[in-house]
């Protein structure tokens, strides 16, 4: 009687060290941004990396809503031509990572205006994007953010379809002031 008291235990011991030493399912791995080789802005044109709270974006990009997101956005300026990326990015935690889906369901927008160029029709079809926030114990209009996407369009007209890959890394600032 004692022999198979003592073995239940053992066998309850060993299922429950067992079970401690698994590895947790469903957490995300750490997101990780080397903050070497950030994207350099092009030469001549005015740059932008900045970020608001609580936002979201109107139909037709370039303004600014009350809602639900951290926006962030790049711009960049040279000599009439404006290429501008727009992230809406969860506003809970202190990192984030928006995949493929996510970019085709409209969690990026891109707007670019060249009054004597011809665009392309063109939709995302790929990408990633993480960020991580480099100061999290600042109070948010004094923090600062390390974003690096890759977004992948491809013309909508056309075989094959021609594909257009744009690369950013890049610290992104407030552009709001709480304090």
């Amino acid at each position: 009687m004692i022999k198979q008291t003592t073995l239940l235990l053992c066998l309850l011991l060993l299922t429950l060290v067992n079970f401690s030493c698994s590895k947790k399912r469903g957490l995300e791995p750490a997101i990780v941004i080397d903050e070497k080789n950030l994207t350099a802005c092009p030469a001549g044109a005015n740059c932008q990396y900045l970020f608001t709270e609580h936002a979201d974006i109107n139909p037709g990009p370039g303004t600014f809503v009350t809602g639900n997101y951290r926006i962030f956005w790049s711009s960049a300026l040279n000599q009439g031509v404006s290429y501008t990326m727009y992230i809406k990015a969860p506003m809970m935690g202190t990192s984030f990572n928006l995949k493929r889906a996510d970019i085709i369901n409209g969690k990026i927008e891109v707007s670019r205006s060249c009054p004597a160029c011809l665009f392309a029709a063109s939709k995302l079809v790929d990408g990633y994007v993480k960020g991580i926030n480099l100061l999290p114990g600042k109070p948010a209009d004094q923090t600062k953010w390390i974003l690096e996407a890759q977004i992948i369009s491809e013309s909508v007209y056309g075989s094959p379809a021609v594909r257009d890959t744009v690369f950013l890394k890049q610290y992104f600032y407030p552009n709001f002031v709480y304090n």
